[in-house]
């Protein structure tokens, strides 16, 4: 296989873990010295204490000014973001072997993919390439002006810091201020680094467990022999443009496509030979959902309960601060970052949710009724069909669904709190 179109495949996830290694949030590169490894994970414990005494200045302001209900909700915002990012890393640090295990997984069946014979399949997994990069530059883009907004332009006075919090110390004085000012300034940014990063790597294995089962839907009706030849692979092109725009037919797959170089000289090529290969990569698609849910799902929950903090918290300081137009653009920047970071994985959760769905459709015109001994096959599609019953969903925890419902029901949610605070502080 072309170690060229591989790197192309993987060349978002090679930048994310890449970025999180810079920032001592991952492994060392593998090619280290043994004395580097040390050095490296001396830096690792540095970064993270770094976040969690920020997170802790931003807690001891809070205790101090508990009884301003406008500082109370301007540090609520920021210790909902930073305890999801700093819960996340924990995670991501705690399971880092079955995460790199999970990429395997899910990553090899789409490096065969890209050398399908079928021209459709190649330019679908193209598609998903280019919409991959579109979000991660979006979000790289949203990540970089929320640094930019966070640390040079939130309205400071009298020698304050740009996010509240207090210190052991006298941050108003030099050189104080330039140490306080450095640690909310380099937390600030690894704490976005590393949102950005393990969200950017989550979605990926959401989208491209889609795409397998886009695929693997249209095996499912190529199941006959008799009128959809069995793909091969072939050696893989250089040209990996594509664009937006491309017309429906040129995603139409018209061969049974295989997932692995061993399906692709099968001496007994049938129907059933091919449903069965269908239902054991259905099977191992099921699986790799179920261990998304089992990694990131505690993780997809503390996003939710932040996400609805932030979201709420934000406008009810904007309800305050309203008469303040310096303070209007820290409150766009936190408002769309909590509302673009909630519409992503609810619109890929939804996605993968419709995709799964689709499989029982599939099935059932998969052709089955043109076989002549039609008993064993019934039973092969009947089990087939039951398992189809359970959507392949991202849940968070064992609570929510990630879907466009359950988007709006956060909103509300949001919403209704947000009344509840403006409630309050009107008859205060």
């Amino acid at each position: 296989m072309d170690t060229r179109r591989v790197a192309a495949h993987r060349e978002i996830l090679n930048a994310n873990i890449s970025a999180l290694r810079y920032f001592g949030l991952w492994t060392p590169f593998p090619e280290s010295s043994g004395i580097f490894k040390l050095f490296y994970t001396f830096y690792n414990k540095i970064m993270i204490a770094l976040m969690c005494t920020f997170a802790g200045t931003i807690v001891a302001d809070l205790c101090v000014n508990y009884r301003d209900l406008m500082i109370v909700t301007d540090d609520g915002c920021f210790i909902a973001g930073v305890s999801v990012v700093i819960f996340k890393l924990f995670n991501f640090q705690l399971r880092r072997e079955r995460i790199e295990n999970l990429i395997n997984a899910i990553h090899k069946p789409v490096e065969i993919l890209r050398c399908s014979s079928d021209r459709a399949v190649v330019e679908l997994v193209k598609n998903f390439v280019l919409y991959e990069k579109t979000t991660v530059y979006f979000l790289s883009c949203l990540g970089g002006f929320l640094v930019v907004a966070v640390v040079l332009f939130v309205p400071t006075e009298n020698g304050s810091m740009p996010i509240r919090a207090k210190y052991p110390f006298d941050s108003t004085i030099q050189p104080m201020h330039e140490i306080a000012f450095f640690i909310q300034a380099s937390a600030v940014t690894t704490t976005i680094v590393a949102i950005m990063a393990m969200d950017t790597i989550v979605i990926g294995f959401c989208r491209f467990t889609h795409l397998q089962l886009k695929v693997l839907a249209s095996n499912y009706t190529n199941c006959r022999n008799s009128s959809s030849e069995r793909g091969c692979l072939e050696l893989p092109k250089d040209n990996l443009a594509t664009s937006f725009f491309r017309p429906d037919e040129d995603f139409v797959i018209r061969s049974f496509v295989p997932f692995d170089p061993e399906e692709i000289n099968e001496p007994e090529d049938n129907f059933t030979k091919r449903f069965r290969t269908c239902v054991k990569h259905h099977q191992r698609l099921i699986k790799i959902v179920d261990d998304i849910n089992e990694l990131f799902g505690s993780s997809m929950l503390v996003q939710l309960c932040a996400s609805s903090s932030m979201i709420c918290l934000t406008g009810f300081q904007a309800v305050l601060g309203a008469k303040e137009s310096e303070n209007l653009m820290k409150f766009a920047v936190y408002l769309g970052a909590a509302f673009s970071q909630l519409l992503c994985w609810c619109w890929f959760g939804n996605k993968l949710i419709y995709q799964s769905d689709s499989l029982a459709t599939s099935q059932w015109f998969s052709g089955w009724e043109d076989e002549n001994d039609i008993s064993p096959v019934a039973v092969l599609i009947i089990v087939s069909l039951i398992r189809t019953r359970r959507s392949m969903s991202l849940t968070a925890g064992s609570f929510y669904t990630m879907s466009m419902e359950t988007f709006i029901a956060i909103l509300k949610s949001s919403y209704s709190f947000f009344a509840l605070l403006t409630t309050v502080n009107e008859e205060a």
